[in-house]
């Protein structure tokens, strides 16, 4: 029977179950602490608030494993163990549906601005099992407490309080050859995603990730098999900077490595974990595409307003943000923007906000007044008189025509 000590036992259950866990016993600097770093959102995640924490902390029962679960689908787990109270940092159990997400946040009335931020926050929670963690902890108890009953179960959702066969590695001599192809197929890979090149980039993968043990096995079964964690995380950084040199945004691309990087986490198996990297670098290429399209024949400082525009257009874009980030004066960004997008600043960031107006009004979820707040319209008013100037009828007779059959 292990003896029980409070840092031992939070470094044992941070190693067992995968998920930090922090040690209350009455100081309120450590609810302060959770609260400042671990919650985003404090009027939709009420419970990661310091006063809301308190408040459970003081209801927490002996035997009892406290699930709280917010509108996000993020989880803590809070349980009292030896006169101490443990509480999880957040994590999830589903993978990212922007769709959900927008809901929330224009429910909420919060802005689209928003959504990058939380999406980056959210895939950086461990992807987990609260049942398995549950078991998890359980054992470790017992290790401390042999006789100890199993643990009752409370859901406060809502925030409410009430195939692995190893590969053969051979060894052979290396060949200056080998190394000069390499870099030839590293070169075509890379080139593929900076080109947006979908269609052969399947092709430059395989060579980089499945090629043949039989075809010259020194090339890449020591490079990217031999470890597949790390030959991966290699195939990652290689085209997230080729992302990068091709004018994607870097939030975009952090969102996307996240998001995959989550995933990886929880896998063990190799076959998944070359593929959810493929899944990656094939998603970062479909943005490259996106961007070729979108700036041909646009300069990089206006490009950078673009940028900027499709990432804040909820928020208020002013002159001055734009003359900053282009590095140009008002008269002159006003002229060079309106000459190479064929429109002026204000109606760009206009079709911006109508263009996600479109897509949310034929999802017919949302009320028209909260999408108008999402898209960056408080004065619903107002919203309707943009709309109709963007898309030739109200909102309402837009979605009427075009609401998608449930």
């Amino acid at each position: 029977m292990l003896k029980y000590n409070s840092q031992d036992f939070m470094t044992l259950i941070s190693n067992i179950t995968g998920c930090k866990f922090c040690h209350y016993n009455g100081d309120q600097s450590v609810l302060e602490e959770y609260e400042k770093t671990q919650c985003l959102l404090p009027q939709i995640q009420t419970m990661m608030r310091k006063d809301e924490l308190s408040k459970l902390c003081s209801l927490i029962e002996e035997r009892t494993f406290y699930r709280v679960l917010d509108e996000f689908g993020i989880v803590m787990l809070i349980f009292s163990f030896m006169g101490d109270i443990w509480i999880s940092s957040p994590f999830i159990r589903k993978e990212w549906n922007r769709d959900k997400m927008e809901r929330i946040l224009a429910s909420a009335a919060i802005k689209a601005s928003m959504l990058p931020s939380l999406e980056l926050y959210y895939t950086s929670l461990p992807l987990l099992s609260s049942t398995r963690m549950m078991k998890l902890i359980m054992a470790l108890i017992n290790s401390y407490s042999p006789m100890e009953e199993e643990f009752d179960f409370v859901p406060l959702d809502g925030g409410m309080i009430g195939e692995m066969k190893q590969n053969r590695i051979i060894d052979q001599d290396a060949d200056y050859s080998f190394v000069y192809r390499r870099y030839d197929i590293e070169n075509r890979f890379l080139r593929m995603i900076k080109e947006g090149n979908i269609d052969e980039l399947n092709a430059s993968m395989k060579d980089m990730i499945d090629f043949s043990q039989y075809n010259d096995s020194t090339l890449f079964t020591g490079l990217y098999r031999k470890n597949i964690s790390s030959g991966m995380s290699v195939l990652r950084t290689l085209a997230r900077k080729a992302a990068e040199d091709a004018g994607v945004s870097v939030i975009t691309i952090d969102i996307i490595t996240q998001r995959a990087v989550q995933k990886i986490d929880s896998e063990i198996r190799q076959s998944e974990i070359i593929n959810i990297t493929k899944e990656m670098i094939t998603e970062l290429t479909e943005e490259v595409r996106k961007v070729n399209q979108l700036f041909v024949g646009i300069s990089p400082s206006i490009s950078r307003c673009i940028n900027h525009i499709r990432l804040h257009y909820p928020d208020n874009i002013t002159l001055d943000d734009l003359c900053s980030i282009s590095s140009m004066s008002k008269a002159n960004l006003t002229r060079r923007f309106q000459k190479e997008t064929g429109t002026t600043i204000s109606t760009y960031i206009r079709n911006a906000r109508c263009h996600h107006a479109v897509a949310l009004l034929e999802e017919g979820v949302l009320t028209i007044k909260e999408i108008a707040g999402y898209v960056g319209y408080p004065d619903y008013n107002y919203f309707s008189k943009v709309f109709r100037s963007y898309a030739g009828v109200s909102p309402l007779e837009y979605r009427r025509q075009h609401m998608k059959k449930k």
